[in-house]
């Protein structure tokens, strides 16, 4: 009779540790791990986003916007810089002074006082798409008796909310001499002082400018010729 309880007994016993082991391994029931829990908890990152690099293929083909033949094409010195005593740009015209296409260019007076940062600045409001493009440039020709030290760099004004957007860096004018300022256009470029343009960066352009700067240094009063503003791709 002893033994058949105590047989009893293991057999209760058994098939409650049996019964355990079907929920647990420790004691406790396991929660269900779902396959995105999984890779979660694996450390795998969400989609990457898509990484732009610009070419580095050599331009073949030119597209000249603004030639400066005729008339300015609307290029004006905007009203907002006057009465700011760091804005220098007083006039532009069309001159057959010097040109790098054609017969003529856009002539701008500037009058530099030296001693503090200043900027003669011309632009045109013109909405265009440029996304077919990988770089903007544009020719500057600084009289022979200019002083070296004079920069300038081009400025878009993009997207809806009007994005004001220049070059990361200003390129040094030679005097006597045609100076090419280049930026590349395309997602991905790094010429552009603290964004990175995207794929609709270049297909709502509103404005383009160039500004002439003066870092403190060198002053001066005289022309400024600017010619064949074009895109290459």
């Amino acid at each position: 009779m002893k033994h058949l309880r105590l047989g009893i007994l293991s057999l209760v016993l058994v098939c409650l540790c049996a019964g355990t082991l079907a929920l647990t391994s420790c004691g406790k029931k396991e929660k269900s791990v779902s396959p995105m829990t999984v890779a979660t908890q694996e450390g795998v990152p969400p989609a990457e986003q898509q990484i732009f690099v610009p070419s580095t293929a050599p331009i073949t083909e030119e597209r000249t916007f603004y030639s400066f033949e005729s008339d300015l094409n609307g290029w004006e010195i905007p009203m907002w810089t006057q009465g700011k005593t760091e804005y220098v740009a007083t006039d532009v015209e069309v001159s057959s002074d010097v040109a790098t296409e054609g017969t003529s260019s856009m002539k701008a007076a500037v009058g530099f006082p030296g001693g503090i940062w200043a900027a003669g600045l011309i632009e045109i409001e013109h909405y265009i798409n440029l996304s077919h493009y990988r770089v903007i440039s544009a020719d500057i020709y600084l009289p022979p008796d200019a002083p070296e030290g004079l920069k300038a760099k081009l400025i878009l004004t993009v997207g809806n909310n009007w994005k004001f957007v220049e070059m990361s860096r200003s390129i040094p004018l030679i005097p006597g001499e045609w100076s090419t300022i280049t930026a590349n256009i395309e997602p991905g470029s790094y010429d552009w002082k603290r964004v990175v343009p995207d794929e609709e960066f270049a297909a709502d352009v509103r404005k383009i400018a160039i500004r002439i700067e003066s870092n403190r240094k060198p002053a001066y009063s005289g022309p400024v010729y600017i010619d064949n503003i074009r895109c290459g791709r």
